[in-house]
C-alpha cells in the first residue's frame, strides 16, 4: 500500500509540471519578436492541468538574442533607437497536489516591424526656387520624415535638420522657397508607428542644386569695325560663366550658337575680335555652377548687336565739267546704302557708289564726304566719312588773238574767272597733241618757229584743287609763223620784250641766250611801248630820277639800257620781291621793263648801244 501511494505521487508532480514548461516556451517566444522601444508587462498566469502525463525533463527555455539596434544615426537631432531587455518567465518548480482542468492559451504578443529604408531617392526637378524630390515606398512605413542640410556662405553644409513629416502615401515632395544656385542635402526615414511600436530605416540621402538665376543687363560696347565689348551683370552664386555667339551669314541667316569663351565668376566684360564689319552678332550667356558632383546652369540670356561698316577705301572724282560734278566711291561690306554730303550738306541717300552733282556753280571748290550706313532695328548704322575736295571746271577758252612777231606766234584771250593756269598743247607732224607748259594769265608766246609753216594750239583752262587740275574743254588756234617785227627784221643779238606774257628773251647769235620774267609799265597809258627800238645808254650804275603825271622818282641802279627818248629802258629793280604774271596790271612800272638783278647783270654784259630792242 505504501508503494502504490509513493507511486501516485511521483505522477501527480509529473503532471504538474507539464504546464509549467509550456509557459516558459511562449514566454521566450514573445521576446524574440517584442519592439525594442517596448516592454510589454506580464499578464499570464500558469494554467494547471488535469491531465497526467508520462514524467519527463523539464524542458529548459532557449536564450534568445538580443535585438540589433539600426547601423546608421541620423546626424545631429535624427531618431536614435534604445534596445531594451526581453522580458523572461521565472518558472516555477513547487508541484501542487491540486488537480484542475486546463485553461485556455494567453494570445501572443504582436512582432515590433521595422520599415525598410527608401529606395531610388533622386531629385526629378530643380528651378531656381525648388527641388522636387522621388522615391520608392517603404514597406510597413507609416510616416517619412525629411531632414535638411542647407549650404552655408562659406559654401560648406550645416548641419541636418529636421525638416518636414509626410503621410506613408506620399512618394514625392518639393521644397520651396529655395536660393538660386545654393546646395542642399537631403536625408529621408521611413517610420513605423503601429502596434505600441515606434520604429524607423536608416536614412536614404540625396543632393541637390536649385539654378542660377538667369544673366542680366547684357549690354554690348564699343562696336568697332571688328570688335565687340560684352558687359553683363553679375549671378549670384555662379562658378563660371560661359558666353557663346552666334554669326550672321552673308544670305542674312545666322549660324548655330557655338561656345567661344568661358570666363571666371569675377569677370564681367569678355572683348570678342577677329569680327567681320557690318554684320549682326548674336550673343547667349549662362551661368554655370558645380557642386557635390552637380552642375547647374541659368537659363541663356540672349542679345545681337552690329558691328561698325567700314568706311569705303576709295573716293574720286569721275568726271567734272563747268556745271557738273561726278564722284564714285568703293563699295562697302553689308552696307544697304551711301550718304553723301556736300559741304557739310547731306544731298543725297543712294543705294549706288556713284553721284552726279548737277546744282553746283561752275569754276567753285566743293569738299564732298560719303559714308556707308545699312539699317538694323529699324535703324541707320553708320560706317565712317571719307571726304573729297572737288571743284567745277571753269569755262572754256574763248575770244583767242594770234599775232606772230619775229617767227613767234602770240596767243592772247579773255582771263577765265577762277581759273588757276592754263595748258598749253601743240600738234605736231604726226598729228598728236605734245605739252608744251603752262601759263597762269591769258597769254602764251612760243618759240621761234620754222618761217611760213602754220602750227595748231591748243588750250585748256583749269582748276587747281588739292593738287588736282580740274580742266576746262580744250579748245584750238593757228598761227602762222611770219618773220620780223613791225616791219623790220633782226639777226645776230638783240632783246625781245612780251609785254602780254611778262618775258623778256636776249637772243646771241640767233639763239636764245636767257629768258627772264619782268614787270613792265603800269597797264593802260603808262605802259612800255610797243615797237621797234634800240639800246640808245648803256650804264652801270646809273641814277634814274624823273616824274609821270603827278608821280616823280629818285632811284639808284645797278644796271642801265634806255630804249626810248622818253626815258623807258631796262633796269634792275631790287626793291620788287616778285616779277611777270600781271603784277603790270596796277603795279607795273612807270614804262621801264624791271628786271631781277641777276638777269639783267648777264644782259648787259651783251648788250651794245643800238642793240635792237623789239616791244610786243
Amino acid at each position: 500500500m505504501k508503494k502504490l501511494i509513493s507511486l501516485l505521487l511521483v505522477l501527480l508532480m509529473i503532471c504538474s509540471a507539464l504546464p509549467l514548461t509550456v509557459s516558459v516556451y511562449a514566454a521566450t517566444d514573445d521576446a524574440v519578436t517584442q519592439p525594442a522601444t517596448e516592454t510589454p508587462t506580464d499578464e499570464e498566469s500558469s494554467p494547471e492541468t488535469t491531465v497526467v502525463t508520462e514524467q519527463a525533463e523539464p524542458i529548459k527555455p532557449t536564450e534568445q538574442p538580443e535585438p540589433t539596434k539600426p547601423t546608421e544615426q541620423p546626424e545631429t537631432t535624427e531618431p536614435t533607437e534604445e534596445p531594451s531587455t526581453a522580458p523572461t518567465e521565472t518558472e516555477s518548480t513547487e508541484p501542487t497536489t491540486v488537480f484542475t482542468e486546463p485553461t485556455s492559451t494567453q494570445p501572443t504578443k504582436p512582432v515590433k516591424i521595422t520599415p525598410k529604408p527608401v529606395k531610388n531617392l533622386k531629385v526629378i526637378s530643380v528651378t531656381t526656387s525648388a527641388v522636387k524630390l522621388k522615391w520608392n515606398a517603404s514597406a510597413d512605413a507609416t510616416k517619412y520624415i525629411i531632414y535638411r542640410a542647407a549650404e552655408k556662405s562659406n559654401g560648406k553644409y550645416g548641419d541636418y535638420k529636421k525638416y518636414k513629416t509626410l503621410s506613408k502615401s506620399q512618394k514625392t515632395f518639393k521644397d520651396k522657397g529655395l536660393s538660386a544656385g545654393r546646395a542642399y542635402k537631403y536625408k529621408i526615414y521611413a517610420y513605423r508607428i503601429k502596434d505600441g511600436y515606434t520604429t524607423h530605416s536608416k536614412g536614404t540621402a540625396v543632393a541637390a542644386l536649385t539654378k542660377l538665376d538667369a544673366v542680366k543687363k547684357i549690354v554690348l560696347k564699343n562696336k568697332n569695325v571688328d570688335s565687340i565689348t560684352v558687359k553683363w551683370t553679375a549671378v549670384k552664386n555662379a562658378g563660371k560663366y560661359i558666353i557663346y555667339r552666334s554669326d550672321e551669314k552673308s544670305n542674312g541667316t545666322y549660324g548655330a550658337y557655338k561656345a567661344i569663351k568661358t570666363v571666371k565668376n569675377d569677370v564681367k566684360t569678355y572683348l570678342d575680335t577677329k569680327l567681320a564689319a557690318g554684320r549682326i552678332y548674336k550673343y547667349k550667356i549662362i551661368a554655370q555652377r558645380k557642386k557635390s558632383g552637380i552642375t547647374v546652369q541659368s537659363k541663356g540670356t540672349a542679345i545681337k548687336g552690329m558691328t561698325a561698316l567700314k568706311t569705303p577705301n576709295k573716293f574720286v572724282l569721275k568726271k567734272v565739267t563747268s556745271t557738273a560734278i561726278k564722284v564714285a566711291w568703293s563699295k562697302v561690306g553689308m552696307a544697304n546704302r551711301y550718304e553723301l554730303y556736300r559741304d557739310g550738306v547731306k544731298i543725297t541717300t543712294t543705294d549706288s557708289t556713284s553721284y552726279s552733282d548737277y546744282n553746283i556753280s561752275t569754276g567753285q571748290n566743293y569738299t564732298y564726304k560719303v559714308r556707308a550706313l545699312r539699317v538694323y532695328k529699324g535703324k541707320n548704322h553708320y560706317g565712317g566719312f571719307i571726304s573729297l575736295t572737288a571743284a567745277t571746271a571753269v569755262n572754256n577758252v574763248g575770244g583767242i588773238t594770234v599775232k606772230s612777231y619775229n617767227r613767234h606766234g602770240l596767243f592772247t584771250w579773255q582771263e577765265i574767272s577762277g581759273a588757276s593756269g592754263y595748258d598749253v598743247y601743240v600738234k605736231n607732224a604726226k598729228g598728236k597733241w605734245i605739252y608744251k607748259g603752262n601759263t597762269t594769265i591769258g597769254a602764251y608766246l612760243t618759240g621761234r618757229l620754222k618761217l611760213g609753216k602754220t602750227y595748231k594750239y591748243a588750250f585748256k583752262a583749269y582748276k587747281l584743287v588739292g593738287g588736282t587740275k580740274i580742266y576746262s574743254k580744250a579748245k584750238t588756234a593757228k598761227v602762222r609763223v611770219s618773220d620780223g617785227a613791225y616791219g623790220r627784221t633782226v639777226s645776230g643779238t638783240w632783246v625781245e620784250v612780251c609785254t602780254e606774257t611778262q618775258t623778256m628773251t636776249m637772243y646771241v647769235n640767233n639763239k636764245a641766250y636767257i629768258t627772264t620774267p619782268v614787270v613792265t609799265g603800269n597797264y593802260g597809258p603808262q605802259g612800255t611801248t610797243h615797237g621797234y627800238h634800240n639800246v640808245i645808254s648803256r650804264k652801270s650804275p646809273a641814277r634814274l630820277r624823273g616824274s609821270y603825271n603827278g608821280h616823280s622818282w629818285d632811284v639808284n641802279v645797278s644796271y642801265w639800257l634806255g630804249f626810248t627818248s622818253d626815258g623807258q629802258g631796262i633796269h634792275d629793280a631790287t626793291w620788287r620781291g616778285a616779277f611777270g604774271g600781271n603784277i603790270y596790271k596796277g603795279n607795273g612800272s612807270n614804262g621801264c621793263v624791271n628786271t631781277p638783278i641777276s638777269a639783267v647783270s648777264k644782259i648787259y654784259a651783251k648788250a651794245y648801244l643800238g642793240m635792237p630792242v623789239i616791244v610786243y
